[in-house]
């Protein structure tokens, strides 16, 4: 009497490589690949597909190869709990094979630090991915504008003392209201230059993923992190000069991208009611959605 076995093959996991069934080579492709998540640190397939203009499957394919090949490595997907076949997040991770063939190509990670990754937590992975959706979303915006070019953190700090710190676009500014002095850490910067003026534009990031307060009271509004005292402590550095002092740029804006609309609009009620019913040009307030390329709001911010 024959037996047939119901049990299912044990499905192996996304996270398992195997490099020998796999030939690869290095392309030109891959090279930019790698260097876009040592800049960024940790990017979606998503992420690198829209950085790179090309579609996920022609994406994966790559993406496949340099994880199997021991190049990247892969977080568990962890952008929701709740959410099922969230993308795939990379980061680099090179075993000593590929780090030579990296070198005898020529091919320079200037971010990369060669030191075993632990595993972050989720609240930090997700607004990290946020703070890089910005800024893919106006680097590719701006590619196809003549008028204007998108100048990267790394680009902005060459040569610059600034570049060896570890948090070169830190903010802090004397509040003379309550006698203290109180530093921001945006999460990303960048600047966008006018090719025919010249003229430099500074955006410093705030990424929200709505995890603090919009206020505090007053015994805390300085001691614990929310969006008012962020607001307050931007507005000061900026009536002080301390934007043009340290970063050498005289034209800046404080970039707020939230999840939902509704808090953008929250955030923009609570400076015009800090700032006596006008929002300075200093603030943009906006939502992840409206960084969707069809959206009008690319129109105020590349056009300077």
């Amino acid at each position: 009497m024959l037996s047939i076995s119901t049990k299912q093959p044990k499905r192996r996991s996304r996270y398992f490589r195997q490099p020998q069934n796999l030939s690869h080579t290095l392309t030109k492709r891959d090279a930019k690949i790698l260097q876009a998540v040592d800049r960024f640190d940790i990017l979606t397939s998503q992420q690198i597909a829209k950085f790179f203009a090309v579609s996920r499957t022609g994406i994966n394919k790559r993406l496949k190869l340099l994880f199997h090949h021991h190049y990247l490595g892969k977080l568990p997907a962890q952008l929701s709990p709740k959410m099922f076949n969230s993308p795939d997040i990379y980061h680099l991770d090179l075993s000593c094979k590929a780090g030579a063939a990296l070198e005898r190509k020529g091919i320079a990670l200037p971010y990369h630090k060669g030191y075993n990754r632990k595993q972050p937590k989720r609240d930090h992975v997700q607004h990290s991915l946020l703070a890089n959706d910005i800024e893919i979303a106006f680097e590719v915006a701006v590619r196809d504008n003549l008028d204007s070019e998108f100048l990267s953190s790394l680009q902005l700090l060459q040569g610059s003392k600034r570049a060896k710190f570890s948090h070169p676009w830190k903010v802090p500014a004397f509040l003379p209201e309550h006698g203290i002095t109180r530093t921001v850490f945006p999460d990303a910067a960048f600047a966008l230059l006018q090719n025919r003026t010249g003229r430099k534009q500074l955006f410093l990031v705030e990424a929200d993923c709505m995890s603090e307060p919009l206020r505090r009271r007053n015994g805390k509004l300085f001691k614990v992190s929310n969006i008012k005292a962020k607001l307050l402590i931007y507005f000061t550095a900026w009536k002080q000069g301390l934007f043009r002092e340290k970063f050498g740029i005289a034209a800046t804006r404080i970039l707020f991208v939230t999840l939902s609309s509704q808090r953008a609009k929250n955030m923009k009620e609570l400076a015009n009611d800090l700032f006596d019913g006008t929002v300075p040009g200093l603030f943009v307030f906006t939502d992840k959605d409206s960084l969707n390329p069809n959206t009008s709001f690319w129109s105020e911010q590349i056009n300077l």
